[in-house]
């Protein structure tokens, strides 16, 4: 055998191809977990579609052969994954490979962000905030603050969402699942506070989680309400607030002066459960003073809408608490280019208090626009 032969594999020997262990996607998120291994050290990743701008966040696992001292600089450059240095590892010397059959992967209500566990164990958490600075994910092997993941400590608050997760994916196999107990409640609400529903949509095709839509047809008003949003709560919200249980959970609402066809009601409730998805598809989240673009209305100015929780004129619907988290009512309140443009430069404030001056007059697709001195 010549010298460049044995050289390359010698190098193939030392670095073998990784082996995927387990994968799972995530149910409500265009996510995918995956559990990798060669035969050096294992690592968790979570891999985003190629459509969405989420990347692919990785977070080390267990070294199987002794630590290096430094990092291995030169197998990043080539695309291998690289041992933790002996500094931050638990078990310097290394441990044993795992076992698929012995691995979970149990993502997080959100469904941005999912723990590894072995015969029931949490291995390690990659959250929403990975890959923010130097921060990739937590495992339990690592001590301190290591180069590929973060200590996984008894007092982590994700050890504790991870049993909450482990407890709600678990409800969807009873009967009845968490839907068909909280769809009843919220057309509850709804006829108490805005009168009998006309009609009910089911905006989810078929696909979970399930979702529906509420619609009240009136004399003066039209009023959609969308069912069981509030079942999952949003994505990323904890990457912006201190208090996320405050506004991670939301219905969406819409309400327009009476006078559109049959038609153009469908054509409204389709366009409301193509929005109802957007926190998880293109994992966001919605919040008050938001903007999104609307439906393309004809005869008027109308191009977005803003999201709005508290008006003067508006609904103040009163949800239960659900799974910790209070339960929000976000108005799709409809407004102009014009408007929106304000918003992006200026903040929704100034334009939420015209609206609130304006009454029900925020319920015409026809009102006149606001102007901004």
């Amino acid at each position: 055998m010549s010298l460049l032969k044995k050289l390359f594999s010698s190098e193939k020997e030392k670095y073998q191809s990784p082996k995927v262990l387990l994968e799972l996607r995530s149910p409500n998120c265009p996510i995918t977990a995956v559990i990798e291994q060669d035969n050096r050290v294992a690592y968790f990743y979570l891999w985003g579609d190629k459509e969405t701008d989420f990347g692919i966040k990785s977070c080390w696992v267990r070294n199987f052969i002794a630590a290096p001292v430094k990092i291995e600089t030169n197998l990043i450059e080539k695309g291998i994954p690289p041992m933790l240095t002996n500094t931050f590892c638990r078990f310097p010397e290394g441990q044993t490979p795992l076992k698929s059959e012995d691995l979970e992967i149990i993502w997080l209500e959100e469904g941005d962000g999912a723990a590894l566990l072995e015969n029931g164990e949490i291995l390690a958490i990659i959250p929403s905030w990975s890959g923010i600075g130097d921060f990739f994910g937590y495992a339990r092997d690592c001590n301190g603050q290591g180069e590929f993941c973060w200590e996984l400590t008894e007092s982590n608050i994700l050890t504790d969402r991870v049993k909450n997760a482990q407890e709600f994916w678990s409800l969807w196999t009873n009967k009845p699942n968490p839907f068909q107990i909280r769809q009843p409640q919220l057309l509850n609400t709804y006829k108490e506070f805005l009168g009998d529903g006309d009609k009910y949509y089911a905006i989810d095709g078929n696909e979970w989680p399930p979702k529906g839509l509420f619609l009240k047809t009136g004399e003066f008003n039209d009023v959609f309400a969308t069912v069981g949003l509030s079942l999952i709560p949003m994505p990323t919200v904890e990457m912006y607030s201190e208090t996320p249980n405050d506004i991670n959970r939301i219905e969406l609402g819409l309400i327009l002066k009476s006078g559109q066809k049959e038609s153009e009601l469908n054509e409204l409730a389709n366009w409301i459960s193509g929005q109802a998805d957007i926190p998880w598809t293109r994992m966001t989240w919605m919040g008050n003073g938001h903007t999104i673009t609307f439906m393309k209305l004809k005869n008027t100015k109308i191009t977005s809408v803003i999201l709005v929780k508290n008006l003067k004129v508006l609904p103040k619907l009163e949800f239960e608490d659900y799974r910790n988290s209070k339960v929000n009512m976000l108005w799709m309140i409809p407004i102009t280019e014009n408007e929106r443009d304000h918003v992006i430069k200026n903040g929704s404030e100034t334009l939420i208090e015209k609206l609130n001056e304006l009454g029900t007059e925020i319920f015409n697709i026809y009102r006149t626009e606001i102007l901004f001195n």
